[in-house]
């Protein structure tokens, strides 16, 4: 039987029979078997087999996905990773992504990860850049879906620099656009724009359909970059280019980029009044008959919807949205753009309580998303670091015999370590959002160290104020990007949406086994609280706000002040301070102001801006930051 599973999965057809592709239990028997036989057959019989399994592979890409397809998926990768020997490498790495696509097609990025990143490790190595700048790009993306932005920026960062520097033109494209869709996922709108205007002054040096498709991308999400920094003029003169570049007959073949494109520009049509046009640009679309996809009929119905909604047929419109919502739930994409869509329909209906009901909605939603993919990173954490263990440090883990070797010690420092970087990270993701330096939680956590060693707390409770302060905003990462970046004065319920982040942060750092998390946890929800007891979440007063969060609060308004927002220019030193000084008593406890004014005097007069060592530090080893200026190099190179 194991020369004749041999034979079975020889080349010589296009595609094995339907068994090897279709029952997760055959494979489950017969992985070893398989490995078994290859580890003893030629090599020719090797290359021929993998061939035809990435054949196999590559026609199931094809196929829709069922419960099936992941534990398929599985199995391959099982086989592709634990294949003896070197001498097809790049059979193994194909078969790893080919592998790692299926599942992110099954909606499990962390299980396509898993996967591409030993694909990536082996191309490194190849001498093949065509599968190196592939595999990195892939990982990339991988990253990116499970809100890992400093990882995902590095990856596609090597991506493009491997592609730029083999000349292979489509691959680099592909990465810049990735890494712009990376930068506005994580609210970092002005370097997102700037990587999708270079990809549209430099698309016509490559001639391919991919780079078509690049370019319409670009486009796109260019159009929707400005709309979610409220510049509607600007997302008009981009959408006027886009018009044009699917006008060609070339690119009506790109089904879903040119709907993403007609649903951004149709948004900022209907918002500029331009009511006309943007229904004759949906008729158009109709008209073109372009290949559906449930992707594109819930983007369609969507802008229809809005349109309708706009053109004073609200009832038809909000109908078409509310019965959307639960097919965009189903196939697990464009959630939050219909949610978006019915409270703005609702707005313009003018059932106000019935927006504000959707509001809350896309609250929770976007919460217990980010949420729930920061917990899957922390769990990843621990899992990854097991898995680096040797046997019997693992058993003594997993016994939780911590005293009883030093290896287990440095095991739960290292996870420790792993788990403050991932924080840090989503901590400046979500600082980047509305500060575009990104210092933000830094500045916030250097001012609460040093008040909390003035007040003289011991070194390790300051160190752990530290974190606390550098994670507090860590929530606003659970907002609508487009909420936190508006310049103009905010409605009620985008007050109410905008206070939910101190909860949503706690709950964020609640699952991580950080010695100092639940610290964290307890002064990102609550360091809104005011003296007075006006505060939120929870409505504290007075010493029932722990004294961490008051801390805290006094380094986080003090910084924004400083340092400006959107809604308000900066102030310098002297004002913010009167400002602090003014709220004693009703926002802040008047026994720290005083403190905290001291400290920060003394601190400006000895490092003026550029601050301490320990902070430029800080900024320095921050890996989101690292990234943001490796970006500005790279866009500086190419120009």
């Amino acid at each position: 039987m194991m020369e004749q599973a041999s034979d079975d999965w020889r080349a010589g057809s296009s595609r094995p029979e339907a068994s090897y592709l279709q029952s997760p239990d055959f494979f489950s028997r017969r992985v070893a078997e398989i490995l078994a036989a290859l580890r003893d057959a030629d090599a020719q019989t090797r290359q021929s087999t993998l061939s035809t399994l990435v054949d196999a592979l590559r026609a199931q890409l094809s196929e829709s996905a069922d419960a099936s397809t992941g534990d398929i998926a599985e199995h391959y990768g099982r086989l592709f990773r634990n294949l003896p020997g070197t001498e097809h490498r790049a059979l193994q790495i194909e078969g790893l992504l080919g592998v790692a696509r299926l599942l992110f097609g099954c909606k499990s990025a962390a299980r396509a990860a898993h996967y591409a990143r030993p694909a990536l490790e082996w191309a490194r190595t190849l001498g093949r850049p065509d599968l190196h700048a592939q595999s990195a790009n892939a990982t990339g993306v991988y990253c990116l879906r499970l809100r890992d932005f400093a990882g995902a920026l590095a990856l596609l960062e090597e991506a493009y620099r491997v592609a730029s520097a083999n000349g292979l033109g489509d691959s680099a494209l592909r990465s810049l656009v990735n890494m712009a869709t990376c930068l506005q996922d994580a609210g970092y709108y002005g370097r997102a724009i700037q990587i999708n205007r270079w990809i549209l002054a430099n698309r016509a040096s490559v001639a391919s359909e991919l780079a078509r498709e690049c370019e319409a991308a670009a486009i796109g999400n260019l159009v929707h970059c400005h709309l979610a920094r409220g510049e509607l003029q600007q997302a008009l003169t981009a959408g006027e280019r886009g018009a044009e570049l699917f006008r060609s007959a070339e690119s009506k073949s790109n089904a879903l980029s040119r709907h993403q494109f007609e649903s951004f520009l149709n948004a900022a049509l209907l918002e500029a009044g331009r009511i006309d046009e943007a229904r004759l640009r949906l008729a158009q679309l109709r008209l073109d008959n372009l290949p559906g996809t449930p992707h594109t009929e819930i983007l369609f119905s969507l802008t229809q919807g809005l349109c309708e909604t706009f053109a004073g047929q609200a009832d038809i419109g909000i109908s078409r949205l509310e019965q959307l919502l639960p097919r965009a739930q189903t196939i697990g994409w464009y959630v939050d753009d219909v949610l978006r869509a019915l409270i703005r329909a609702h707005e313009k209906g003018g059932d106000l309580q019935r927006a504000l009901e959707y509001v809350q909605e896309l609250t929770v939603y976007f919460a217990t998303m980010r949420t729930q993919q920061l917990h899957e990173q922390l769990a990843h954490i621990q899992q990854e670091a097991l898995g680096e263990l040797d046997p019997a440090s693992h058993a003594e883990v997993l016994l939780g015999e911590q005293a009883a070797d030093l290896r287990v010690k440095n095991f739960n420092h290292d996870v420790a370590e792993r788990e403050r970087t991932l924080l840090e990270n989503w901590a400046v993701a979500a600082s980047l959002i509305d500060d575009e330096t990104g210092r933000h939680c830094f500045r916030v956590g250097r001012f609460a160290y040093l008040t909390a060693m003035r007040l003289g707390f011991g070194q390790e409770r300051a160190d752990a104020i530290e974190m606390a302060g550098r994670l507090h905003d860590i929530g606003k990462i659970g907002v609508n990007h487009q909420i936190l970046l508006k310049p103009s004065a905010l409605s009620e319920a985008e007050r109410t949406i905008i206070r939910k982040h101190a909860a949503i942060g706690a709950e964020m750092l609640s699952k991580s086994s950080h010695p100092d998390a639940q610290l964290a946890a307890l002064v990102a929800g609550s360091h809104h609280e005011w003296w007075d007891g006006t505060g939120y979440p929870k409505g504290l007063k007075f010493e029932q706000i722990p004294v961490e969060a008051r801390i805290v609060a006094l380094a986080d308004v003090y910084d924004v002040l400083t340092a400006g927002r959107s809604y308000q220019p900066a102030r310098p030193h002297p004002l913010a301070v009167d400002e602090l000084r003014l709220m004693r008593g009703r926002q802040f406890d008047p026994n720290l102001v005083d403190v905290f004014v001291e400290v920060v005097d003394e601190y400006y007069l000895a490092h003026g801006e550029a601050g301490d060592d320990a902070y430029r530090c800080a900024v320095q080893d921050s890996a989101m930051l690292r990234r943001r200026d490796s970006i500005e190099r790279l866009l500086a190179e190419a120009a």
